[in-house]
């Protein structure tokens, strides 16, 4: 009897739809609100629309901005107080009581396009020179000299780089060039060419995969639609590609969600800013960050549910040495 309960309790299981659940879109970010508070960040939780507040009062409009995964820290860059071109790297902590905003670069740059904090607090960056600056190049401030009054500031490589992201475990560096993505060993200073194409790269926070933006598809004078390619960095060199909503030339932002299960692009749509959550596995494109009827083009996740992912050296080299380049065009 006991038998014939298990083959009918099997039996009616197998009727049963098969379906996959996608996991609800969930996190915290710091974020530039649309509003006339362009000094300020604000969080809010992804899934409390109405949960905003102010965070924290900038004396200078936040142009750039990066959050320690699952750390206290937060950098931004803001134009120059005193100069007409060029901007600084400013840095506090978000848990201090009475936090203090530090300049860390003192108008030693000028244009610097885009910055990155590892889970472990070492900051990178990308600047472009123009007039007597230090050469064009990425730029690394080690998580020790943040404690000096004056850090030091570490040139890893000369030449052209605009946005730029660290790898979880902090050992690479993903940045995009006029000419393709690009891959940074820090340790062994080594560079692999992902693609001749392509622009805002970014890995997963397992470090797994990485997503860069590539191909816009031109639907009449001002729509556009652009892929967004996934790349599996730890079996086969497999794509896969999501197509973005229409919108204006310009693509301004790729991310990935704290657990990794959608790509998060941000886009300009009838002239204000659009943020889409994309599941990776497929399905329909989850619009997010309304903010008086319109979305955020700066913000960042304050924590990913992967803490520390351990990326196998070996095999990455391998297998980014190997990818083909026409199957990323």
């Amino acid at each position: 009897m006991r038998h014939f309960f298990k083959c009918l309790c099997f039996c009616l299981t197998s009727l049963l739809p098969l379906t996959t659940v996608q996991a609800e879109l969930t996190g915290e970010i710091i974020f530039r609100p649309p509003i006339n508070a362009f000094n300020e960040l604000w969080v809010t939780n992804v899934e409390k629309a109405r949960d905003d507040r102010p965070f924290f009062n900038l004396r200078y409009s936040p142009e750039g901005l990066a959050v320690q995964p699952n750390g206290n820290l937060v950098v931004t860059t803001a134009w120059h107080h005193q100069l007409m071109f060029g901007n600084d790297i400013y840095l506090f902590d978000k848990k201090a009581d009475f936090p203090k905003v530090r300049d860390l670069t003192r108008q030693q740059f000028s244009l610097i396009w885009g910055l990155d904090i590892s889970q472990n607090g070492d900051i990178v960056f990308t600047h472009e020179r123009t007039g007597p600056a230090p050469a064009t190049g990425i730029y690394l401030i080690p998580k020790h000299e943040l404690k000096k009054s004056r850090p030091k500031v570490q040139l890893l490589k000369e030449g052209e780089a605009y946005t730029v992201e660290w790898s979880s475990s902090g050992r690479h560096i993903v940045y995009g060039t006029s000419d393709g993505i690009c891959i940074f060993n820090i340790l062994t200073q080594e560079v692999l060419q992902i693609t001749q194409d392509g622009f805002n790269p970014a890995f997963s926070p397992d470090g797994r995969y990485l997503a860069f933006a590539d191909r816009a598809f031109a639907h009449g004078r001002w729509a556009t639609t652009y892929t967004i390619s996934i790349v599996s960095l730890t079996g086969r060199s497999n794509l896969k590609s999501i197509e973005t909503r229409e919108a204006e030339p310009g693509f301004l932002g790729l991310k990935w969600s704290p657990d990794g299960q959608y790509v998060v692009y941000t886009i300009e749509v009838d002239e204000v800013y659009r943020n889409f959550a994309a599941p990776i596995n497929g399905g329909p494109h989850e619009e997010f960050l309304d903010k008086h009827g319109e979305g955020v083009w700066l913000f960042d996740w304050t924590h990913t549910d992967v803490p520390y992912a351990v990326e196998p050296m070996n095999k990455l080299t391998t297998l980014w040495g190997k990818l083909k380049q026409q199957d990323l065009k």
